[in-house]
């Protein structure tokens, strides 16, 4: 399985779950995007140096079909692609929350079209939730897999807002925005 492949590699990081659903796999949690440092004799890691945030991730055959996550930096998509494009189907759908752009894009970069949507805060299962027009009572009695399928399939008809833009257009058009922290009350 994908999923499996990614967690002996090391790529998977504050997971949710990941499961096998028949021909599906699902995954959420952070996606890897660039190693720790070995830390020690045993060849353990440090922490990561940098990830994707509460990732959605779908998988038919061991090909990704959906690819969803949230981007401190909009700097970080090419290493994106540099990790996990070998695994994409040919009609994956990314779509990207990212802290740093202040208005919606369709990114183009190497023959993908990437969704990108500005959030500082929120949950991104309950934004891919409302974007694909679902309530709750949609996901009744289905595992954490055929949900992701759930979302996936009513996404399919989905139209993204935000003007067609290169990757280094998209760059010239971030935002000194952070990510929107919560402590104790």
């Amino acid at each position: 399985m994908l999923f499996d492949t990614y967690e002996t590699k090391g790529l998977l990081f504050n997971m949710n779950f990941k499961e096998t659903d028949g021909k599906y796999a699902g995954y959420r949690g952070d996606l890897v995007l660039e190693l720790g440092e070995v830390g020690d004799a045993l060849g353990h890691r440090k922490p990561p140096v940098s990830t994707i945030k509460n990732t959605v991730v779908l998988a038919e055959d061991d090909k990704i079909k959906m690819y969803v996550g949230s981007l401190d930096d909009l700097a970080l998509l090419p290493r994106i692609l540099d990790y996990y494009k070998a695994d994409f189907a040919p009609d994956v759908k990314i779509i990207l929350f990212v802290v740093n752009i202040a208005k919606p894009l369709v990114i183009e970069k190497d023959g993908y079209s990437i969704i990108a949507i500005s959030m500082q805060e929120g949950l991104i299962w309950n934004e891919l939730i409302d974007m694909a027009a679902l309530d709750k009572g949609d996901f009744k009695g289905q595992s954490p897999t055929t949900k992701i399928v759930t979302v996936y399939k009513a996404l399919s008809d989905y139209k993204p807002k935000g003007d067609k833009v290169s990757f280094d257009e998209a760059l010239t058009r971030t935002v000194e925005l952070t990510r929107a922290g919560r402590g104790p009350v």
